[in-house]
């Protein structure tokens, strides 16, 4: 299996790694990984020309290894259109309900995630380490929720929002689709598309500058 990036998100999952015991683990970077653990333990390759080859000749399938929501969206698709197909990777160390509705294609689920019942990941979201989700949460496609975050009970998060460090969504909030919750912040009411919010309670600071869609005529 071919991770895509070595910097930080590839740091927290090296111990899984290893204690999942999978086989023929590769790394992609474009720089030289400051992670010399990663290295010494993993092989690391960097052109298109390699990935092509791993993939003929030994896997198709890659997992996103990249935090960014933007940064790790647009890869996916460069390594789509090079033959891979992108997969899932649950560390053995998260505690996921079996009566969890749906966890989509291309999720990672990291340390200590806590899932109940009901709940559905779109594909390609992060679930960071120490993150918990309430019954019937839902969860949108490219979402990245932080380390130590709590989505309660009937909350729904956007397609491609970010959910902050240490944050807080109560129970039945709607967050909207490329939304930015900050660190720390308590999200007491429904949040707009393209919001960016802190606060607690958390409150609008901003919204995201975002280019008009191509209309066919």
């Amino acid at each position: 299996m071919l991770f895509i990036g070595s910097g930080g998100l590839a740091a927290q999952l090296f111990e899984d790694l290893l204690a999942s015991n999978i086989q023929d683990v590769v790394f992609w970077s474009e720089v030289d990984t400051g992670n010399d653990f990663i290295k010494e333990r993993f092989p690391i390759i960097g052109t298109d020309e390699e990935v092509v080859e791993y993939f003929t000749n030994t896997s198709t399938s890659f997992v996103m290894c990249i935090g960014d929501i933007g940064h790790r969206k647009k890869m996916a698709e460069k390594f789509t259109k090079l033959g891979g197909k992108q997969a899932s990777f649950i560390t053995p160390f998260c505690k996921i309900s079996p009566f969890v509705k749906k966890i989509g294609k291309g999720v990672m689920i990291l340390n200590d995630a806590e899932l109940e019942p009901g709940v559905i990941v779109g594909d390609q979201s992060l679930l960071n380490k120490k993150s918990k989700y309430g019954h019937a949460c839902i969860i949108g496609t490219n979402c990245e929720i932080a380390p130590l975050a709590i989505i309660s009970a009937y909350a729904e998060i956007g397609d491609d929002s970010l959910i902050g460090i240490a944050s807080l969504i109560l129970p039945k909030i709607k967050i909207g689709k490329n939304v930015t919750v900050s660190a720390g912040s308590v999200v007491t009411k429904n949040i707009p598309d393209n919001a960016v919010v802190s606060g607690s309670p958390a409150i609008i600071r901003f919204y995201k500058k975002v280019k008009p869609s191509a209309v066919e005529v």
